[in-house]
């Protein structure tokens, strides 16, 4: 828990001066169902002239001015009624006939069959609440205190609140009148109780206010998070007398919490099934695709009719599609958390064209069209040449699949744009129509049209490509025209980014 000790002291330079008692201590009584006193507090006792043991037995009208006694049989008859008696401004009299104000409370006390046996009273000297609340209404807070968008309640020395603002009332779901003379206590939910009562002892032990967290109790119960924040008053004198306090309702920032860390655990549970099953799939694929290159290649396991190989071919196929889509779906996870590691190196640009030139050879012949290659630039660059390969694959492949069977032509284009090197995919295919273009980029995006159904894919492809080429400092584009075919491109930093 946060410690901080701060004060709000009223300075001398106000003209008006309040002078307040030191405890605002509150007055209790307890009285019987003939309204009878049958226990009270010492100040109680002081405060009306007599000594403790002489108020004992003592009616409550004895202390009550005779010309208040109708009130006090209507308040007391409600209380009887079990209504409500919450700060009600009332006289009293002492014992040498002197008569001040004081705002009662009445609450219950129960029996062990439940049923109410006595009253306990709360009585705050009217004058002593005017004062504290005056303390508050003199500083140069109180505009803040009244209109902050937080909840702001003053309490006295033994917990009593004898001031909050319209926050605080329209939160706790109260009148004004229904707070002032309450102890926090009640406004405070079960679990916290023991909490706010040990911080209330050490504060006025210690005078130094602690900042923490506690949950509050409204009055339809729906109990809730919040920061205390209090602040000390103190009388003329010096004497500490009570203190402002600043409630923050933090259910939302715990609500965010907590879904941040059930989403944290969601990602970390997706995180080790996809590491699992990718390795899971990727392990019967190996031999897979090994076998069935061996078979495709004559002679090598032996000669194969023109349907057996057919038939091998379309494993191969396959196979190595099923491996593409598991990479591709560990990928784009690694790239939604930032977990994509690049590994810089030197190379030749020649090297890189040779190796992504041999990754697509077999699909170019397949369909039995052409690729060009234009190097406008040459010589080394540093960069993760495995996830340029990556990219330009992908871009290939995309290109293949949407360019024409025998009269299809796709050129790799590298040149240098600025400080930059920019890669090509040109293609001579059906184009993209200008409203899809956009969204080409998005993950699991497909182009919805007639054509997307004769051409396999996930929608993961191109938004791998993004998220490499950004990954490594670059950026990714397409220009295309419809029945003209287009261009898929992105840059590279030739001289490596940080991983």
């Amino acid at each position: 828990m946060l410690m901080c000790q701060s004060s709000l002291v009223l300075s001398s330079k106000f003209e008006k001066r309040v002078s307040v008692r030191k405890t605002l201590e509150p007055m209790t009584r307890s009285v019987d169902l003939q309204g009878r006193i049958i226990d009270c507090n010492d100040k109680y006792a002081r405060m009306l002239g007599y000594v403790k043991d002489e108020v004992v037995g003592m009616s409550i009208f004895e202390h009550t001015p005779e010309e208040s006694h109708p009130k006090l049989q209507m308040i007391f008859d409600q209380w009887k009624n079990h209504e409500s008696v919450n700060n009600r401004r009332f006289p009293l009299i002492t014992r040498s006939g002197n008569i001040f104000d004081v705002l009662i409370t009445v609450g219950d006390v129960f029996g062990n069959d439940g049923m109410v046996i006595r009253s306990r009273t709360t009585l705050l000297d009217y004058q002593e609440v005017q004062d504290l609340q005056e303390l508050v209404k003199l500083s140069k807070y109180e505009s803040l205190y009244e209109y902050s968008p937080d909840m702001y309640r003053t309490v006295n020395i033994d917990g009593i609140i004898i001031h909050c603002n319209n926050k605080y009332a329209e939160t706790m779901g109260y009148e004004k009148s229904e707070i002032i003379g309450r102890n926090l206590v009640e406004h405070t939910a079960d679990r916290s109780v023991s909490d706010i009562l040990i911080n209330m002892a050490r504060w006025r032990a210690s005078a130094i206010c602690e900042t923490g967290e506690i949950w509050m109790k409204p009055k339809n119960g729906n109990e809730f998070p919040a920061t205390v924040s209090p602040t000390n008053l103190f009388d003329d004198n010096g004497a500490l007398i009570g203190r402002n306090v600043v409630i923050q309702d933090i259910t939302k920032t715990l609500e965010t919490t907590k879904m941040l860390e059930e989403r944290r655990k969601i990602d970390q549970m997706k995180d080790e099934f996809l590491t699992g099953i990718t390795h899971e799939l990727k392990t019967p694929l190996t031999p897979i695709i090994g076998f069935s290159q061996a078979l495709s290649k004559p002679g090598m396991l032996g000669d194969l009719n023109e349907k057996q190989s057919d038939a091998v071919n379309t494993i191969l196929s396959n196979a190595t599609h099923l491996r593409q889509l598991v990479t591709d779906l560990l990928d784009i996870h690694k790239l939604e958390l930032g977990r994509m590691k690049f590994k810089m190196s030197e190379f030749e640009i020649k090297e890189l064209l040779a190796s992504v030139k041999s990754s697509v050879t077999h699909a170019i012949n397949e369909k039995n069209m052409k690729l060009k290659i234009t190097a406008n630039t040459n010589g080394k660059i540093i960069g993760d040449q495995f996830r340029i390969e990556e990219v330009m694959t992908n871009m290939l492949y995309n290109a293949i699949d949407f360019s024409p069977r025998n009269t299809g032509v796709i050129e790799i284009i590298v040149e240098k744009e600025a400080e930059m090197i920019k890669i090509s995919i040109k293609d001579n295919g059906s184009g993209i129509p200008d409203d899809k273009q956009a969204e080409l980029f998005n993950k699991f995006y497909q182009i919805t049209t007639s054509i997307n159904r004769r051409h396999g894919g996930t929608g993961l492809g191109l938004s791998i490509c993004k998220g490499l080429a950004e990954g490594m400092g670059g950026a990714v584009g397409v220009i295309s025209k419809e029945g003209k075919g287009s261009t898929f491109y992105f840059t590279i930093n030739p001289t490596g980014v940080e991983s």
